[in-house]
């Protein structure tokens, strides 16, 4: 029961003196006397029955305690932060906002369909963030986006995070392939090998990247370095533009691949590389409760990877029937 005499003052003063070190700064930030600044400290590590600060001539210095709690504090604080915002909004009539993170592979694929029928059925305003899915996870579980569309770590979870932080639901599983420019001496190759694409010269997204991980690990399989890249960018939508004007190779997932097939810019080398489809999940904190919209963004996103599923399905049963007539043809003139 003392702890609901905890304000989100509270929480802003011990932020602010993790990020600052000193009782003045903390103050002025709030707006309020540093005397006034150490009562609130005060009265904070009695309601809390723990020492928070030592404090010395030079400032303050944060306890463990307050290591062991203050990702759960930035939490708190940054959906405050969103709940001031959304009073702001409905107070003057406008939508209220859902924040989503996204890899960018299921921007490309997806996204747009998603917003579209999100839009069409009531769903409010969307703010998208894109970023890796280690950027994206840390945002998710400091309370700054309500849910990701993303893959976890292939490294784990954020220092210090607990699965039991997380909800997770599969939303589709994606494969990569290796992608030349359309005429690259490459796709002429009549014996394609590990040895000889480590001769080529490559442009990869950074070490962190899940898709340059899975490059890498598949050369180590074969018991070979991994290609070091010419040029290293951020994002693989990068490395296609870069493909489609040079001679250098680039591993990519295989629908952001196909979308630039068809336009005619890449082209997709016909080697495996035998490495396991990248499972993309919709993440959500555990403690989220009901979100009407978010729910009806989930339902949009579903129905998006479901006809985008539809269409592949397509060309690979004409594919398989076109087979199917010539073998038969064939067996008749036998």
């Amino acid at each position: 029961m003392s702890l609901s005499h905890l304000k989100f003052r509270h929480l802003m003063l011990v932020d602010f003196l993790v990020r600052h070190g000193t009782l003045h700064k903390a103050a002025r930030l709030l707006n309020i006397s540093q005397p006034a600044a150490t009562g609130m400290l005060n009265d904070l590590e009695q309601l809390l029955g723990i020492s928070l600060f030592t404090r010395s001539r030079l400032g303050v210095s944060p306890t463990p305690s307050v290591h062991a709690l203050l990702d759960k504090a930035r939490t708190l604080l940054n959906e405050f932060n969103d709940f001031t915002t959304a009073v702001g909004r409905a107070a003057q009539g406008r939508d209220m906002v859902l924040r989503v993170g996204v890899v960018p592979q299921a921007f490309v694929a997806y996204m747009p369909q998603t917003i579209e029928i999100f839009r069409s059925r009531g769903g409010g305003a969307l703010r998208t963030q894109e970023g890796t899915a280690r950027q994206l996870l840390d945002l998710l579980l400091d309370g700054q986006l309500d849910c990701v569309i993303g893959r976890l770590p292939s490294d784990g979870l954020p220092e210090g995070r607990l699965a039991s932080e997380l909800s997770m639901e599969p939303i589709y599983r994606d494969e990569v392939c290796l992608v030349a420019r359309p005429g690259h001496p490459v796709l002429d190759a009549r014996r394609m090998g590990f040895e000889r694409l480590a001769q080529e010269q490559w442009v990869l997204q950074r070490r962190d990247s899940s898709v340059r991980r899975a490059l890498a690990e598949a050369f180590l399989r074969e018991g070979l370095l991994p290609p070091d890249p010419a040029v290293e960018t951020t994002t693989y939508i990068q490395n296609l533009a870069v493909v489609a004007q040079s001679n250098l190779l680039s591993i990519a997932p295989r629908r952001a691949a196909e979308q630039q097939v068809r336009l005619g810019l890449i082209a997709i080398i016909d080697f495996k590389l035998q490495v396991e489809p990248m499972q993309v999940n919709m993440l959500l904190r555990a403690g989220s409760g009901p979100n009407a919209m978010l729910n009806l963004f989930r339902s949009a996103l579903q129905e998006s990877v479901a006809a985008q599923a539809n269409v592949e399905r397509v060309p690979q049963r004409r594919k398989r029937e076109r087979g199917q007539r010539k073998a038969t043809g064939a067996a008749r003139k036998a």
